[in-house]
């Protein structure tokens, strides 16, 4: 099962980058720039999450959150679902570099304590950095997307601020003058976040039944 797991992963990571075909329909929710905000979005009511990418052609929403929502509802739920995307790949990423290599912490034996056991671990003088560390960028994230506290739209985001874009892109990775391959570039993150979530979930599951971290329960 976990092998089966681990195996879709990955295919669903390499399916992710993938260029994919826009339909006809989502092209028209997109601006022929990303000078903008928004990115190149122009909101479509008439699309599923109002053609925000991801949306158009792979739109799955079996229980309706974002049936008859408005926009603010659907570019609030779209945030909360990038954010966790973005946890998901890099929680990906930490059970197999936090449990099957040599740290100064647990030493050189790559079967150590399993990752769902390693932040208890933790001393309290590295828990509180890393605490500290999630809290500022919580605030940041709020700051920059988020309405105040004080105005009539509490618990909105801004017209301005398109869902996840907080202007942090230190390699230059996005596109600027390209709304189609900021769109598709979208997509990948997209399906890569929601193939780490479940991929993560499935591991934290396994550990707690068996005891075993990923590699050391697959025979590595």
């Amino acid at each position: 099962m976990m092998k089966l797991t681990l195996v879709s992963a990955m295919a669903g990571y390499a399916a992710a980058f993938a260029p994919a075909p826009m339909q006809s329909s989502s092209s028209t929710a997109l601006r022929s720039s990303v000078g903008d905000n928004l990115n190149g979005w122009k909101p479509n009511q008439d699309l599923p999450c109002y053609g925000l990418p991801g949306a158009p052609y792979s739109f799955m929403d079996p229980l309706g959150f974002t049936k008859n929502k408005s926009i603010s509802e659907v570019k609030r739920i779209r945030e909360a679902e990038v954010m966790h995307c973005r946890v998901g790949m890099m929680a990906f990423m930490g059970y197999f570099i936090g449990e099957s290599t040599p740290t100064i912490f647990y030493g050189t034996d790559v079967h150590h304590t399993i990752a769902n056991n390693q932040l208890a671990e933790l001393p309290i003088g590295l828990l509180l950095p890393l605490f500290l560390g999630i809290n500022f960028a919580e605030a940041y994230r709020a700051t920059k997307g988020w309405n105040e506290p004080g105005s009539k739209s509490l618990f909105s985001i801004r017209e301005s601020h398109y869902p996840g874009d907080l202007g942090f892109d230190p390699l230059n990775l996005k596109p600027v003058d390209n709304a189609q391959a900021f769109a598709e570039m979208q997509d990948g993150e997209l399906n890569n976040g929601r193939m780490a979530m479940l991929a993560v979930a499935v591991m934290c599951v396994q550990e707690q039944v068996t005891g075993h971290g990923v590699l050391e329960n697959l025979g590595f």
